[in-house]
């Protein structure tokens, strides 16, 4: 029996997402010259097929067009593979429609048979249907519709078309792509430069992210930051903490290493069956300051170690990972000695911060605005009042007085030197102002949830390190913008 001859034309580019089965995970170790067994990625959901996506089909990256990727064994995931359509799923319901590919790999001989849905064995076609109407979860007035390889084609071009337009529209009159966002890789069909973006392997894995961590990650990241390390930490029992009678579980987590700071980003609680996100809990402190970093074992686990100096001192912080990951975690202190100075370094290094940004003092719970003006323009004149010549506040926030333990409405403004806690001059209190030179400061802690929201700082103080711990109103997002300037104006701080 002959086989069936293909064109070029006739294949696509797709990723990996998710495997439909557990599968082994492989990296190239350069000491063998070859491939090492790195462990066993266990699938979140069995399927009979890969999740997988086309590339470059949406502005963004974040909804490109889905594909079931079917062959024998699953592929590990973020691998790209050669693969060839052989049906489209057109999913109809409440009016709208979804598309998802079906495709199977080049490289599996045995799919060579295939050249269509009907082609596949009776048990696996109907798995497949199987599969996609228990996703739909009993919606009703869903329909599904079966389209061959060719219309799949037509619909993926489309895709990329619509998403290439988006991305021209964006750029011309929208606000700036985050430079740590990735487009896509280079795929089949592009032929300008402008299609694809250069990035790095970090920012490629934002996608393979789960989609909680991402919405985390855009919320906190500039848009002119580049990623250029992440590693992801599963929930695990520590070790550091482990008594004889328990060990405190560690929530899933990210460390990532961009080019303004290292940051370890905490899930506060995993989402529960209501799919509720109850926030974040992000460490961070400036590369540049980074003293020293190693990976070092305890019992049966690995923590990165970072030691972050400032005026007067240092502060060690401990981030425990898996075992499994310590060599990748050795890249991550091999990226961050880069920063360490070297005899004659010429080499050029960031020395401004950001840039101030107006922000009126509000409290986003009252009713009418016109009920904190008073309060608010008393606030303001206080932090005239306390500015040194020549210093320049960059952001500042309102901390209302239901908020505060004390009662008392307060602001805390960041400036080029330093941030500054005030109470509200028109109270009826004894309380003095707060301030804490940034060039004091190691590193700052932020989250905000409806569970628990605050602001830290890690003051050295007399050699040692004292935390001051900020409670805010989840409400307040003015905090995380005064967080994020913050964290960037240290690197202007000379310590």
């Amino acid at each position: 029996m002959s086989q069936p001859q293909f064109t070029p034309n006739d294949f696509i580019e797709v990723r990996v997402v998710e495997p439909g089965d557990d599968c082994n995970l492989y990296d190239y170790d350069p000491n063998v010259q070859g491939l090492r067994l790195l462990g066993v990625h266990r699938t979140t959901q069995p399927a009979p097929a890969d999740h997988a996506v086309v590339p470059d089909t949406s502005p963004d990256g974040e909804d490109d067009l889905a594909v079931l990727l079917v062959s024998h064994r699953s592929t590990f995931p973020g691998c790209t593979v050669s693969a060839r359509p052989i049906a489209l799923l057109e999913v109809r319901r409440n009016g709208s429609q979804e598309h998802q590919v079906i495709a199977v790999p080049a490289a599996d001989e045995g799919m060579l048979a295939v050249a269509a849905v009907e082609d596949l064995p009776e048990e696996r076609r109907q798995a497949i249907v199987a599969f996609v109407r228990a996703s739909l979860d009993g919606q009703e007035d869903c329909a599904l519709l079966w389209s061959d390889a060719a219309r799949a084609h037509q619909v993926i071009h489309e895709a990329r078309q619509a998403a290439r337009l988006a991305r021209a529209k964006a750029r011309k009159s929208g606000p700036a792509t985050p430079a740590w966002k990735p487009l896509g890789r280079r795929v089949l069909g592009v032929r300008r430069a402008s299609d694809t973006e250069p990035h790095t392997e970090a920012e490629h894995a934002y996608h393979q992210l789960p989609h909680r961590f991402q919405k985390y990650v855009e919320e906190y990241l500039t848009h002119d930051e580049r990623i250029l390390f992440a590693v992801n930490r599963p929930a695990i029992k520590s070790a550091l903490k482990r008594t004889w009678l328990s060990a405190p579980t560690l929530q899933e987590g990210i460390l990532f290493i961009t080019d303004q700071q290292v940051a370890l980003v905490t899930e506060i609680l995993p989402p529960g069956q209501s799919n509720i996100r109850y926030g974040y809990v992000v460490h961070t402190g400036i590369p540049e300051r980074v003293e020293s970093a190693a990976v070092k074992s305890v019992a049966d686990h690995v923590c990165f170690e970072v030691t972050w100096r400032a005026a007067g001192g240092e502060q060690r912080v401990a981030w425990e990972f898996p075992g499994e990951a310590a060599d990748e975690l050795r890249e991550g202190v091999e990226i961050l000695r880069g920063w360490q100075p070297v005899e004659h370094d010429r080499r050029l290094r960031r020395a401004y911060g950001p840039e101030p940004i107006e922000m009126e003092l509000r409290d986003p719970s009252a009713n009418n605005p016109d009920d904190t003006a008073l309060v608010a323009r008393h606030l303001t004149e206080a932090l005239a009042a306390q500015l040194a010549q020549a210093e320049r506040v960059l952001a500042r926030a309102l901390l209302p007085g239901w908020a505060d333990r004390q009662k008392v409405a307060r602001v805390f403004a960041v400036t080029d030197r330093r941030a500054v806690l005030l109470p509200d001059p028109g109270g009826n209190h004894r309380l003095k102002p707060d301030s804490y030179s940034l060039k004091h400061i190691t590193s700052v802690e932020f989250t905000s949830s409806i569970l628990e929201s605050w602001l830290a700082l890690n003051v050295l103080e007399k050699g040692k390190v004292r935390r001051v711990t900020i409670d805010i109103p989840n409400t307040a997002a003015a905090f995380q913008v005064c967080f994020t300037a913050l964290r960037q104006q240290l690197v202007a701080v000379p310590v």
